[in-house]
């Protein structure tokens, strides 16, 4: 097929204890406000039906374990945010119809990551107030850090895992998967009914109470325990 211009690469994450061995990625969903003490923090009241927003498949920075990476400050924000989350990562590709059902969820995981999503808290503070879409905000060039994925058989129980983050050596938020107010298959499920979910898909599905700024030249480090764990650092002056 002839392109006016070379193609993009495609987007691609590292499987953990694998050489040479990629996952692809498709989509990136996120679903907010999926623990209990941060639902609180932006005022919802927890189990109401849950919202999802997407990132593109090309902000991610990919972080190895044992590695650090630098990753310049969001340009147009002054309150660049970060929070952990552990990330699903879809194997399988759902029928074009019909969703996937909280018993069949598991069957279309193929591991897990742990991630860093970067929101320019100030643009999503005014997007919000005008009732207005989240892209700004959320879809900037490197808006998510992700680890190796780790394939879920090498994975343990995702429903009592623990996730930290530190800013500068100092934490800054510390939960556990248990505390999710929809859990992994329910993520899957309520996706599902909207979209066609497809391998190479990944799900960000959460975070802690915590989410806080971040300034240039700080540095943060984290995790999800079984998973992976990440640490980096913010470059450059504020624009």
């Amino acid at each position: 097929m002839p392109f006016v211009f070379a193609s993009a690469c495609t987007p691609a994450v590292p499987v953990w204890g694998e050489k040479d061995k990629y996952f692809p990625v498709h989509r990136v969903y996120c679903i907010g406000a999926n623990y209990a003490e941060h639902a609180a923090e932006v005022g919802t009241e927890g189990r109401e039906r849950p919202f999802f927003f997407a990132k593109p498949a090309d902000c991610l920075v990919v972080c190895k374990e044992g590695k650090s990476v630098d990753i310049p400050y969001a340009r147009n924000t002054k309150s660049l945010c970060l929070e952990v989350e552990l990330v699903i990562a879809i194997g399988k590709t759902a029928p074009s119809t019909g969703e996937i059902s909280v018993e069949e969820a598991e069957d279309y995981i193929f591991g897990y990551a742990a991630g860093l999503d970067f929101t320019k808290r100030d643009w999503q503070n005014e997007l919000r107030a005008n009732r207005q879409p989240w892209e700004l905000a959320k879809g900037f060039d490197r808006a998510a850090l992700i680890t190796e994925v780790r394939e879920k058989f090498r994975a343990p129980d995702m429903d009592n895992a623990e996730l930290w983050l530190y800013v500068n050596n100092t934490v800054r938020q510390r939960g556990n998967t248990r505390t999710m107010i929809w859990k992994i298959p329910e993520i899957i499920n309520e996706l599902s009914k909207n979209f066609q979910l497809t391998a190479g898909d990944l799900i960000y599905s959460g975070s802690p109470a915590g989410s806080g700024p971040i300034e240039p030249d700080e540095t943060f480090e984290g995790g999800v325990s079984g998973i992976g764990t990440f640490s980096g650092k913010i470059t450059s002056a504020k624009p």
